[in-house]
């Protein structure tokens, strides 16, 4: 038969589970499993016969001197036969750091019988070698060289290093030779999406984002170690101070405007009509003969100074003449009460609109943000970026691209610190990853972010397509996502900011002319007011007389 196609169908057939009784002579054992020790090599480690396999050799003889000692294969037990009765000798192969060996089965004592039989099979991938690609990302993969040794750690490091703990293997490092994430390139996709769609590496262990086009070049191990959001990062180089010639009327809100008139041209009518009872009382008493028109006329003479009093004391002026009656006393009281709540708090309110300096954004979505003076830019080579770039010139992620697009290209292909200098000191908004805008936000107190996400993005490892690791590896991920795990290791590696540690400006400002053109109108018209009333009170005495 054709070996090779039986065992590929074999891998097929039985993956993850494969287990093989094998009976034939030993020149023929010997080549079956001299071909099935170097297979997976062959398949350039698409498929796994060495971890998942289990072999059960039947040998028609009893000399152990020839059994072949597998380089590769974990999982091999040989049987000898002996004078017409199998079981006379039951060997199984034994890893050791040197050399492999055969050893006896001795009386098994454990409760799981397989480990009896295959002792190597607990210990997993048995410090299987697997080479890792990965790039650098904040956050995700944090590079250092130290005495020309690279090293590795982040967030996504410290994940690869619990699965390899758990499964028991070993890693080396490295890079795509284009530093790229993997973006499509005449029908293809470059960078690590192309070393694994070549099966040049065993993993990609990263914050690699999910793509329906990358799918088809590769595999995604589930569930993802991150989703992530696209966010806007800025700084407010000018913050505006409250400038209007409506100043002085800006702490009242419309309703307490409209409450405050109907209650100024209420109280003087009822206070002239409270002080006039009184006295029409009197008159009566006295045989008045009208006492209707006499009660008339005295409301109208208190009503006039009753206008004049509740508009003074408005101003804090108090009454220059007190109520005569008991009715007039609760009103004025209780007017005075009114009075002191308000002015009270409307002073409080006019202090803080004068001295302190109004929180307003230059913009407050991403509409405003294309409508700004702010440039805007990214770094591409990214998903994100490409996402933008592919999205319909009439949206809103595709004006955002004819934004960025904007920018000189040398520059928007830089690192991420090159951006943020640019951040701090011009007018110009940077579209990143909020992982990485919140970690350096914490750092930078005058840093702020738009809040309206302009993307999201579900980060994960990467496989070759039917790579036999995926089972294993996506086993071991749930149990990260379900434990909460994947949380903690988040946790160590994200700062949140913290805004008690920056510094308050106490500077004291001017009041400009235009905060107190308000109160200069009001003084104008009011003087306009008075010699226009002293001005018709002399022409009314000039005619009496």
């Amino acid at each position: 038969m054709d070996a090779n196609n039986t065992l590929q169908e074999i891998h097929e057939a039985l993956f993850p589970e494969i287990h093989v009784v094998a009976s034939m002579g030993h020149r023929h054992m010997a080549e079956l499993m001299k071909m099935v020790d170097s297979f997976d090599k062959r398949t350039r480690a698409m498929t796994d016969f060495r971890h998942h396999s289990k072999w059960l050799l039947l040998y028609e003889e009893e000399n152990t001197v020839d059994l072949p000692e597998f380089i590769y294969l974990e999982n091999v037990v040989a049987v000898l036969h002996h004078y017409k009765c199998w079981m006379h000798s039951v060997l199984t192969l034994k890893h050791h750091l040197v050399r492999n060996e055969w050893v006896p089965v001795a009386a098994c004592t454990q409760r799981n019988i397989n480990l009896c039989y295959f002792p190597n099979a607990a210990y997993g991938y048995n410090n299987r070698r697997l080479l890792v690609t990965t790039l650098e990302a904040p956050v995700y993969i944090v590079k250092s060289t130290n005495n020309g040794t690279t090293q590795y750690k982040g967030y996504a490091i410290d994940i690869l290093d619990t699965i390899a703990a758990v499964l028991n293997f070993s890693y080396s490092m490295t890079e795509p030779q284009d530093q790229s994430w993997g973006l499509p390139v005449n029908g293809t996709y470059d960078g690590i999406v192309r070393q694994l769609n070549r099966t040049e590496v065993d993993l990609a262990a990263c914050g690699l984002a999910i793509n329906e086009g990358r799918s088809h070049y590769m595999e995604y191990i589930y569930p993802p170690i991150r989703t992530e959001y696209i966010d806007v990062v800025y700084k407010r180089h000018d913050k505006q101070r409250t400038t209007s010639l409506f100043l002085l009327a800006l702490p009242l809100r419309t309703m307490v405007c409209l409450i405050l008139l109907l209650v100024t041209g209420l109280c003087p009518l009822l206070l002239a009509v409270f002080e006039s009872v009184d006295l029409g009382w009197n008159e009566t008493a006295a045989g008045s003969r009208d006492v209707g028109v006499t009660y008339v006329k005295k409301v109208k003479q208190n009503l006039l100074s009753a206008c004049w009093e509740v508009t003074g004391s408005l101003f804090k002026q108090g009454f220059s003449k007190y109520p005569q009656t008991l009715p007039g006393k609760v009103l004025v009281t209780s007017w005075w009460m009114l009075l002191m709540v308000m002015t009270t708090v409307y002073c409080a309110n006019l202090v803080a609109a004068l001295s302190a300096e109004t929180d307003v954004k230059p913009f407050s979505n991403l509409e405003g943000l294309l409508d700004s003076d702010y440039s805007v830019g990214t770094r591409t080579g990214d998903m994100h970026s490409h996402t933008l770039k592919s999205s319909l010139p009439s949206s809103v992620n595709g004006r955002i691209w004819a934004k960025i697009a904007a920018n000189d290209p040398v520059f928007l292909a830089s690192n991420v610190e090159s951006h943020f200098k640019r951040v701090r000191s011009e007018k110009y908004a940077l579209v990143e990853h909020a992982s990485i805008t919140n970690r350096l936000m914490a750092e930078d107190c005058q840093l702020e972010i738009l809040g309206e996400s302009v993307l999201w993005l579900q980060l994960a490892f990467g496989l070759p397509q039917r790579s036999p690791l995926r089972a294993d590896f996506e086993n071991v991920m749930s149990h990260l996502t379900a434990s909460g795990i994947l949380d903690v290791i988040w946790a160590k590696w994200t700062v949140k900011r913290n805004l008690t540690h920056c510094p308050q400006e106490r500077i004291l400002k001017s009041i400009t002319v235009n905060q107190m053109g308000g109160g200069f109108i009001v003084v104008c018209a009011g003087t306009v007011l008075s010699i226009i009333v002293l001005c018709l009170e002399k022409l009314i005495h000039l005619r009496q007389n």
